[in-house]
């Protein structure tokens, strides 16, 4: 399993409610993407098949909304020229308690 850690990213509420997060872009699509989320500090983006990306320090004022949110709209953006390279529905999945270990 490939673990990655996205230590600068985005969320963002639409006026529709809809989350927007914003990632770097990564070289390839996401397979079968869910995010795995308890309504806590943190969640666990698994990307495709053997890749996970934790999302760090999700902001307390959208805890609660975030886990009833059904999906999210993952905006992949290419650092270099700022451009979107690829947005995509994100099933979030609840999940009873997300546990990330970082390692410094």
């Amino acid at each position: 399993m490939n673990w990655l850690q996205e230590r600068t990213y985005y969320i963002q509420r639409t006026q529709e409610g809809i989350f927007l997060v914003f990632i770097s872009a990564r070289k390839d699509d996401a397979v079968g993407a869910s995010i795995q989320y308890d309504g806590r500090d943190h969640a666990l983006f698994l990307r495709k098949p053997m890749e996970s990306i934790i999302l760090d320090y999700i902001n307390p004022t959208v805890h609660e909304s975030l886990l009833k949110s059904p999906f999210v709209e993952m905006v992949e953006i290419d650092t270099s020229d700022e451009e979107v390279e690829r947005d995509y529905k994100v099933p979030i999945k609840p999940v009873p308690q997300v546990t990330v270990i970082l390692k410094k």
